[in-house]
């Protein structure tokens, strides 16, 4: 007597792959991205081994045609397939045969993603030292929340670039820091090896005219660098041709450090003009190194 229940039962325990999911594709419909291939869900004996096959196909989803070559599991858009749709062809093997499945058609594949860029700009080309100035950018092409970096490049003398800030943009790519320069100073933003173009803010000495008594002026420097050696212009305002009129100069004769980076140049001067209204002008030819020029408060002489 023959018995056959062995080999009965092992034709039995032996099925071809079925597909119960079919497959979809992962990723953004844009060229030069990568598109993946999920199999999907499958029955059949194990082990199972999976081939791909990537279709391009019309606006439609439909006519589709083998794309030659592309057979792995992930496949990066090309120019070829802007404009159309894109689907998967996936063929599951076991020792049992094979069966194919094919995923829904991706949406069209659009262009390659516009080059972002970085731009910067002031609130204002000058700020008087120790004041404060707004820059404010935009990201293009960007995402919400990207991380944007301002660095600086104090010239001349303060070598060296340093960061002065991180900011994040808002939804529409905005970004903006309030710095402070001390010397005339170059600002640029960037996102990683995006740079923007390069503004540079100005800085003018802060000038304090204070009467000390009668007919007597101190006048003071605020800057981070010294005006020892250095001279200011006395103008005194004409009532009867409403301008300023230069008088005479009046020298920085010391200068000592405030408090860092700050330096305070002194200028001493007696002035005597009937109650008229006197200024001090530091032209641009006398101001330090980095800085342009300045004009003081107005006092009564």
């Amino acid at each position: 007597m023959v018995l056959l229940v062995g080999a009965g039962s092992a034709a039995a325990a032996t099925t071809a792959p079925r597909n119960t999911v079919r497959p979809t594709i992962l990723g953004t419909a844009r060229q030069g991205e990568t598109l993946t291939a999920d199999q999907g869900s499958w029955s059949g004996t194990q082990p199972m081994t999976f081939a791909y096959q990537w279709r391009r196909c019309d606006t439609t989803g439909a006519s589709c045609s083998n794309i030659v070559g592309a057979t792995s599991k992930t496949y990066t858009l090309t120019s070829a397939d802007v404009g159309n749709r894109l689907c998967v062809r996936v063929r599951a093997t076991n020792s049992a045969g094979s069966a194919t499945a094919v995923s829904l058609a991706a949406s069209a594949v659009a262009g390659p993603q516009p080059a972002k860029s970085v731009s910067l700009h002031a609130g204002r080309a000058s700020v008087v030292y120790g004041g404060a100035v707004s820059l404010f950018g935009s990201v293009a092409n960007g995402q919400p929340s990207e991380t944007v970096t301002i660095d600086e490049q104090r010239v001349p003398a303060f070598s060296g670039a340093r960061t002065v800030g991180t900011v994040q943009t808002a939804a529409d790519g905005s970004f903006n820091l309030v710095v402070r320069p001390v010397i005339r100073t170059p600002y640029h933003a960037s996102i990683g090896q995006t740079a923007s173009n390069t503004i540079t803010i100005n800085v003018r000495p802060r000038l304090v005219l204070t009467r000390l008594r009668a007919h007597r002026f101190a006048l003071k420097a605020l800057a981070a660098r010294s005006f020892a050696g250095r001279y200011g212009v006395l103008q005194r305002f004409s009532v009867r041709r409403h301008r300023w009129r230069s008088v005479r100069r009046v020298f920085f004769t010391r200068a000592f450090v405030s408090a860092s980076p700050t330096v305070t140049s002194r200028a001493i001067f007696r002035a005597r003009y009937g109650r008229a209204r006197i200024r001090v002008l530091v032209p641009t030819g006398q101001v330090s190194a980095g800085y342009v020029s300045g004009v003081s408060n107005v006092a009564i002489a």
